[in-house]
């Protein structure tokens, strides 16, 4: 029993010692080279588990996946004169193993390599371009010549290139400020061209503001007075129509309001009692001597020409203002078309169909407007007090 304990782990010792001397596992990440007193017996580039010969045959593996080659930041000098300070770096794969054993045997020495071939066609590449335009149009096409041009002298290690990129192109520290204090004043002049061209059309756009401002300020202030003058004119035809219906009852009204006027609330008068009625005959005299209307026919001609073309223009504001209003815009984008007089059937300006027989017509205008290529119908009574749209 003994015996059979210490021969077991002979046999435990022995394959932990030739098991390893004669399988061997290559990874699938990996590429592996079986050498034999140096000389190279077959390359396995499948992953598995393989056999060699013990003591005899020797394993060598290299990575299959990209491998960085990544060069330190050199200061580079441009057709210009010009210095650079370019940062690169490279992806490449192991392709062909045995040349790679041959020639270089080692990752770091391979990427070394790699790394010198890269920086001097790189060196000389940017000897043939300008700064500006490495630094904006021509990086791309640098690069492809870089890669280009590496191609076969890494093929000669067994290497194949993937791509070459800058990092990053930086001027030297000494002239960094110089050139970002021009790259400021480019762009605080580009802002400042700015600033004054908004400068210039806030101008503008105040200006325009202003100037329609006071054409809305003038045309409503004179519209307002023609308005004014036209309730005027109504107001006193409506008293001249009272007048010639009663003069008598119509003076002895407006006597009455004149003399509640004279007495109001804070008059003091000290007179008799009799006193009261001889001054409000006195008011009453007053009154008719003051609403005395003196003329002839020629007159009342020419009366009825100015009440004919005060109320043309009362319709004719009074109907801008509503439709402006209606179409909600200014009442200046308006365009005067036409104005013509008429007689509406009865108060609702013939908006209505069918008035009854008690309606009593009504003079007024029909007042046209134009607006964006459309045209517009507006329509008033004869001083524009009472306006219409049907």
């Amino acid at each position: 029993m003994r015996i059979f304990s210490v021969i077991l782990i002979l046999l435990i010792i022995a394959g932990a010692i030739f098991i390893p001397q004669v399988f061997f596992k290559v990874d699938e990440t990996e590429v592996a080279l079986v050498t034999r007193f140096g000389e190279i017996k077959s390359q396995i580039q499948t992953p598995g588990l393989n056999v060699k010969t013990p003591f005899i045959d020797k394993v060598t593996k290299y990575e299959k996946r990209l491998l960085l080659f990544d060069a330190p930041p050199d200061s580079l000098l441009t057709k210009d004169k010009k210095r650079l300070i370019i940062d690169v770096y490279a992806r490449g794969q192991i392709t062909n193993p045995t040349i790679f054993r041959e020639t270089v045997a080692d990752e770091q020495i391979a990427a070394d390599r790699a790394v010198d071939i890269i920086s001097s066609e790189l060196r000389r590449e940017i000897a043939s371009h300008n700064q500006s335009e490495i630094i904006t149009t021509q990086r791309d096409v640098l690069m492809a010549n870089v890669l280009t041009e590496v191609k076969p002298k890494l093929a000669e290690f067994g290497l194949t290139v993937a791509d070459v990129r800058i990092k990053r192109a930086d001027f030297p520290s000494e002239i960094a400020n110089s050139v970002y204090s021009r790259m400021q004043a480019e762009r605080q002049r580009k802002a400042d061209k700015e600033r004054a061209e908004g400068a210039e059309i806030d101008a503008q756009v105040r200006a325009d503001a202003d100037r329609k401002a006071t054409i809305i300020r003038a045309n409503a202030t004179r519209d307002s007075n023609i308005i004014q003058g036209c309730g005027e004119a109504e107001a006193t035809g409506i008293f001249a129509a009272a007048l010639n219906q009663d003069p008598e009852f119509y003076s002895f009204m407006r006597s009455l309001e004149s003399f509640k006027e004279i007495l109001g609330n804070e008059t003091t008068v000290v007179m008799p009692v009799e006193g009261f009625g001889q001054l409000f005959e006195q008011i009453r005299k007053g009154v008719d001597s003051a609403t005395a209307v003196e003329g002839s026919s020629p007159q009342q001609g020419q009366d009825s020409a100015s009440d004919s073309s005060i109320g043309r223009k009362c319709a004719e504001v009074s109907a801008a203002w509503y439709l402006a209003g209606e179409l909600k815009i200014d009442q200046p984008d308006l365009t005067f078309v036409s104005l013509d007089s008429t007689e509406w059937p009865d108060e609702n300006l013939g908006c209505v169909d069918g008035s009854s027989e008690s309606a009593v017509p009504v003079k007024g205008f029909e007042v046209g407007f134009s607006y964006n290529s459309d045209n517009y119908l507006v329509r008033t009574n004869q001083y524009g007090s009472k306006v219409a749209i049907c």
